[in-house]
């Protein structure tokens, strides 16, 4: 545990250091999410707050696969990976640091998102923020626990950022990003039941119309521990097939 504070430690100070950045995660967002949600204005004020949530949700995704998932390339580039391997500490507890590093990013995203499409748009969120709140916790939980698998390929892809804009843009879409599961075509709906992001839209529009996503939070814990599961072993491999390639520290 040690080590996964200091390494948070790091990445907390990184944001201290350069605070221009935290300007930019609060706003830069805001640009990529805002042309969906005034195209939704233009329908109903429940579709807006729909796309809102949706997208938002898939903004979380975004921020653990370039953050952890494709972050763990950044630091093979700096020489950090090379170095840890001469500690006691592992890429695995790299990866926590960093997963709660976006986990508090995407806290931070999405309060800023709810203002700013609030004043721009008069997007009306009205939530029970504490379910919301939950229902981010194991959210996180599931899509950090997913990025954990996406690093494991980065770390033996070495160049994995074409696979990692396919694969989110992909999931955006069959998660229901912008529009109900229920409109795609038959062929690829079973593809959006094995992603967690479609239980975490579903559950965030659950909470817009006042249900609590149960069944939702459920099977996004049950998804998480597996992922994790997984995650860990594909990057504990990982991690031995670069240290026997020699592919720890350049590429």
């Amino acid at each position: 545990m040690r080590a996964i504070f200091s390494l948070l430690y790091k990445e907390i100070s990184y944001h201290r250091v350069y605070p221009l950045d935290l300007v930019s995660l609060a706003i830069s967002p805001f640009f990529i999410v805002a042309p969906f949600v005034f195209v939704a204005k233009a329908h109903t004020e429940n579709l807006q707050l729909s796309v809102s949530l949706g997208l938002i949700a898939w903004y979380w995704l975004s921020m653990f696969f370039w953050g952890v998932g494709y972050g763990v390339r950044d630091e093979v580039e700096e020489g950090v990976i090379e170095s840890l391997l001469a500690t006691p500490a592992s890429v695995i507890e790299l990866l926590a640091a960093k997963a709660i590093d976006t986990l508090l990013i995407n806290l931070y995203i999405t309060i800023a998102l709810v203002i700013l499409l609030w004043l721009s748009a008069g997007v009306s969120f009205h939530l029970n923020w504490i379910k919301f709140f939950l229902l981010f916790m194991v959210s996180n939980f599931a899509l950090a626990s997913l990025s954990f698998v996406y690093a494991a390929f980065v770390l033996v892809a070495r160049q994995a950022s074409f696979a990692g804009n396919l694969f989110q843009e992909a999931v955006g879409i069959l998660s229901g990003m912008t529009a109900p599961v229920s409109v795609l075509p038959k062929a690829v709906r079973w593809l959006s039941m094995l992603i967690p992001l479609t239980y975490a839209i579903e559950g965030a529009r659950k909470v817009a119309v006042g249900q609590f996503p149960y069944s939702e939070m459920a099977i996004l814990f049950a998804f998480g521990g597996v992922l994790l599961l997984s995650g860990v072993l594909l990057v504990k491999k990982a991690e031995h097939y670069v240290r026997l390639t020699g592919t720890t520290g350049e590429y």
